[in-house]
Parts: C-alpha cells; sequence; structure tokens
C-alpha cells in the first residue's frame, strides 16, 4: 500500500485550511482554532492541540505534515548575539537561517531557495549553484522556528 504523502500544513492559507476541513466533513470553526494553535500559540505537533478532539488531532497528523525542516547545526556566534541554524530538507538539500540580535531589535535573516544561481566565490551557497525554490510553508516554517526560540 502506497504511502499518503502528507501536505506541508504551513503551505496552506486559511481558507485551504478551512477548505480542507469541510471536505472532511469538519466545521470551518476548528480550521480557525488549528489556524490559532500554528500561528498565535506556536503549535508544530497535532498532540499540542488539545481543544480539539482526539480524533481530529490524529486526522491532522494524518492529512498535514507540521515539521518539513530539520535543525541539522546551530552555530553561535562568540557573543552569542548571532545563531546560525542550518536545516535539512525532506529531499536531501540544506538550507540556513539566521537571527541577529541588536540594541533594540532582532533580525532573521532566512532562505527562499535551496542553493543560489549567482555563483559568488567568497559564499558556500552560491557555490553549490541553484537547486529549488521553497515553498511558502517551508519559508513559513523557519520564522516559526525563530518565533518559538524567541518566546
Amino acid at each position: 500500500m502506497a504511502e499518503t504523502i502528507r501536505r506541508l500544513i504551513y503551505d496552506l492559507d486559511l481558507p485551504e485550511l478551512e477548505q480542507a476541513f469541510k471536505e472532511s466533513g469538519q466545521p470551518a470553526y476548528r480550521a480557525k482554532q488549528v489556524w490559532q494553535g500554528l500561528y498565535h500559540q506556536l503549535w508544530n505537533s497535532p498532540d499540542q492541540f488539545s481543544s480539539l478532539p482526539k480524533p481530529l488531532r490524529e486526522w491532522l497528523g494524518s492529512i498535514f505534515q507540521f515539521q518539513n525542516l530539520t535543525p541539522d547545526q546551530v552555530q553561535l556566534s562568540s557573543d552569542g548575539e548571532t545563531r546560525k541554524t542550518l536545516f535539512l530538507l525532506p529531499d536531501g538539500r540544506a538550507i540556513e537561517a539566521v537571527l541577529m540580535h541588536y540594541d533594540r531589535r532582532k533580525t532573521l535573516c532566512i532562505s527562499t531557495q535551496a542553493g543560489c544561481a549567482m555563483g559568488c566565490v567568497f559564499c558556500a551557497t552560491g557555490q553549490m549553484g541553484f537547486k529549488r525554490h521553497l515553498s511558502s510553508g517551508e519559508i513559513v516554517e523557519q520564522v516559526l522556528y525563530y518565533a518559538r526560540i524567541l518566546r
């Protein structure tokens, strides 16, 4: 039996999430509860949605993928103000995101593609060449990863 490919939940906007719930016979307000959990509570596992009935949480886990990026390596600067994370994608590609702390703000540099077509000689990413664009969900997931760290 072929395994069902689960869609990355962060690739859906709210109307698409509501449609998925509707198609499964669930009320639209449940999709809004999941949306709140994802983007306000920063939950990243169906088990964390304790306000949902257990069968619905199980359905979420069977239909949607909640983690596409696997943090592989983390490098902290000597002053602890910069944190660089190397993420592995399911297709074996790697991307990086960097969180930088400043006096009055924090800046996050995220990847939008795996590899780079520029080919700058001083840049390891540029040397590997362009591989593919990231999905919107893969981009959002980087932001949520750091939002959880900053919380």
